[in-house]
């Protein structure tokens, strides 16, 4: 009667992104003596991006996973038998970025009472052209096989905005389950910014533009290379700081050459702690083609920052106050530079931003205990 009801999380990876961040920030700030995590994984799973936290706090990671392409039957029969063997698990919640449900249907199967399908995200980079008719039909299958069990399986839609849930199961009902932060981690400290500043050699007067995320498609790094180097030519005395990694790193290094601004460029590498690097900033750009949310500007919002997102994008929830300014990606990169120096040229002394965040329902703390609560509330097993 003591043991903490265990929920299964899947979505978490080897490499730290947006998702996996807020997964574990949930799990730090749920009461863990009612309930606990485990994290569901494919079979052959590099180590997980917080495996050694997990494992301290309680949690457990099951390589469980075989993929269809490996093993049509064991992708089936390799879920069958966790579920079967594994009673404790009263609950299962699916995070993800793209259309998936699978595991749910081998939850429901074998009785787990909640089942949640969580939408991440609002698009997809992945092309679905394929140029000859089997391969086509493959897809279709897949596609139609995806549905089907996002329709039938969950009994929990939850997404981070409706761009999300519309994207993942469009006219489903759904709960709004906001991507929380630490807000008294991320408020702005001048300080800290000082002292970053002072560590990275940055002079005070220098205008920092900041960016946060990985190095690929959805974030449209290219186009914020453009962006700034349109924004350096109006501000000499400027800087770009990008934190990441990613697959695009070589176009970018290539671009950056071309548009002659490699001195005034900062790769700080992928950070477990992003939020000293959020104070040396003076502006947030991220230009994205497509978002659930994005989380980071929730963050850069909270430690005071101006910031810059595609109007065509990023959905309206991701404004949770007036710092948050969008530009359409049909502008040209001299319009969003423009854009940027005017609101920099406007903005009056930063502050601290975290009561405001915290307001609209985006504090970590407030969105762990909701979840809690719905745990409770809806877990068990048949």
């Amino acid at each position: 009667m003591n043991e903490p009801v265990r929920i299964l999380q899947w979505g978490m990876g080897p490499n730290l992104g947006g998702v996996d961040c807020l997964m574990m920030d949930i799990y730090r700030h749920i009461d863990r003596s009612k309930v606990q995590f485990d994290f569901l994984c494919d079979h052959d799973a590099d180590k997980l991006a917080f495996e050694d936290e997990i494992l301290a706090l309680g949690g457990r990671v099951f390589r469980v996973m075989v993929s269809q392409h490996e093993s049509m039957m064991k992708s089936r029969t390799a879920l069958m038998s966790f579920f079967r063997d594994h009673p404790e698990i009263q609950g299962i919640h699916v995070n993800a970025n793209f259309p998936y449900a699978l595991p749910l249907k081998y939850a429901a199967e074998n009785g787990v009472q909640l089942r949640i399908l969580h939408s991440h995200n609002a698009g997809t980079a992945a092309s679905h052209d394929h140029d000859d008719l089997a391969h086509t039909l493959i897809w279709c299958l897949r596609e139609w096989q995806t549905r089907h069990q996002i329709s039938r399986y969950p009994n929990l839609y939850c997404a981070c905005s409706k761009a999300a849930a519309e994207y993942m199961f469009p006219g489903k009902p759904f709960t709004w389950v906001r991507n929380g932060i630490n807000t008294v981690h991320f408020a702005y400290d001048e300080v800290v910014r000082s002292a970053t500043r002072a560590e990275l050699h940055i002079a005070p007067s220098t205008s920092v533009i900041g960016f946060c995320g990985r190095f690929r498609t959805q974030k449209n790094p290219l186009f914020l290379l453009d962006v700034f180097a349109e924004y350096h030519r109006m501000v000499p005395d400027s800087l770009l700081m990008l934190v990441g990694i990613g697959e695009l790193r070589s176009l970018m290094d290539e671009r950056i050459e071309q548009l002659g601004i490699k001195d005034s460029v900062l790769y700080m590498g992928s950070q477990r702690d992003v939020s000293p690097y959020y104070q040396a900033m003076d502006a947030f750009l991220l230009p994205s083609l497509y978002e659930g949310l994005g989380i980071v500007y929730v963050e850069a919002q909270c430690a005071g920052l101006p910031c810059f997102a595609s109007a065509d994008a990023v959905p309206p929830e991701a404004k949770v106050t007036d710092l948050l300014h969008y530009v359409s990606l049909k502008e040209s990169a001299e319009q969003w530079a423009h854009e940027m120096r005017d609101a920099l040229e406007k903005t009056g002394e930063r502050r601290n931003h975290a009561d405001d965040v915290r307001a609209a329902g985006y504090d970590i703390r407030d969105v762990a205990a909701r979840l809690q609560d719905l745990y409770l509330n809806r877990a068990g097993r048949a």
